[in-house]
């Protein structure tokens, strides 16, 4: 008996000492930091951390997708079901089949070989992003002169160019302005500020953050307020607000003073009042 429990105690302190037979230890899970979405899909891409992948214990990563950032506070993830098919072991993946309508939140973990994942990253949890369309557009100079002009108004949803005297009944959300005869000042202005047919149209608040990429921008910080024409340059970057509160980021691509329009590349946010858009992978 006394042998027995010797024996007993001599496994007891081995198991303190070496852990359970066959189990590894749990990897630490990185930090998401690069979100780029377009229409239907996002793709992730987080930082690597050596010493989690050089560790023995180390498999992949699985990413989890949900509609509700609740069920991420998992601390064992065993609820959790991730999109992944096979363990991921780049530090990159793209989450398919979305929809603009939704807001999803997006969180890695860390496999090891025992197939156990560890516990979320806790300075940042998960990313909440959405599926936004991107559009080209070539919008024409409205003059301040009486008259209809066409193409000059734009429908940011859908990118449908229309004349100023369609904005109040097209759901127009900005206009292109200018000064005729020197055209030193071109601008993106509200339809609800046009003189001649801002009655009944949209306010649509504009800002223009300056000279950057389109993809500089991943958060709305700074609300734009301003409902007047704003005048821009090549290279700038405005951010928009539509009177259904939905944000568009919109980069003025050219400036074309003698056949008198403006070429933009713009993301729209389908989710009002979501202020987000996407990091550079």
């Amino acid at each position: 008996m006394k042998r027995l429990l010797m024996s007993c105690f001599a496994l007891m302190m081995m198991l303190l000492i070496t852990g359970c037979p066959g189990s590894v230890e749990k990897l630490a899970a990185p930090e998401i930091t690069g979100v780029v979405a377009d229409s239907n899909s996002v793709a992730i891409t987080w930082t690597v951390d050596t010493t989690v992948e050089n560790n023995s214990a180390f498999a992949g990563y699985n990413v989890y997708v949900t509609t509700d950032s609740v069920l991420l506070l998992d601390l064992t993830g065993d609820s959790l079901n991730k999109d992944n098919l096979t363990i991921i072991t780049t530090n990159t993946y793209t989450v398919n089949n979305l929809s603009m309508d939704s807001i999803y939140y997006i969180q890695v973990r860390t496999v090891n070989t025992d197939d156990k994942i560890g516990e979320y990253n806790t300075t940042k949890p998960f990313i909440k992003a959405s599926p936004r369309p991107e559009f080209t557009a070539t919008v024409n100079f409205e003059w301040n002169t009486p008259g209809v002009d066409l193409n000059c108004a734009i429908r940011l949803s859908d990118a449908t160019i229309m004349a100023d005297s369609a904005m109040a009944n097209g759901d127009a959300d900005l206009f292109v302005d200018c000064f005729p005869i020197t055209k030193d000042t071109v601008a993106f202005d509200s339809p609800s500020h046009s003189t001649e047919w801002g009655s009944g149209a949209r306010a649509t608040k504009i800002l223009n953050l300056g000279q950057y990429a389109l993809d500089s921008i991943y958060e709305i910080t700074t609300e734009p307020t301003d409902t007047t024409y704003t005048p821009v340059d090549v290279g700038d970057l405005l951010i928009v607000k539509t009177a259904t509160n939905n944000y568009a980021k919109i980069h003025v691509d050219a400036i074309d003073k003698v056949n008198n329009q403006v070429t933009i590349t713009y993301a729209y946010q389908d989710n009002p009042d979501f202020p987000f858009f996407s990091l550079p992978k």
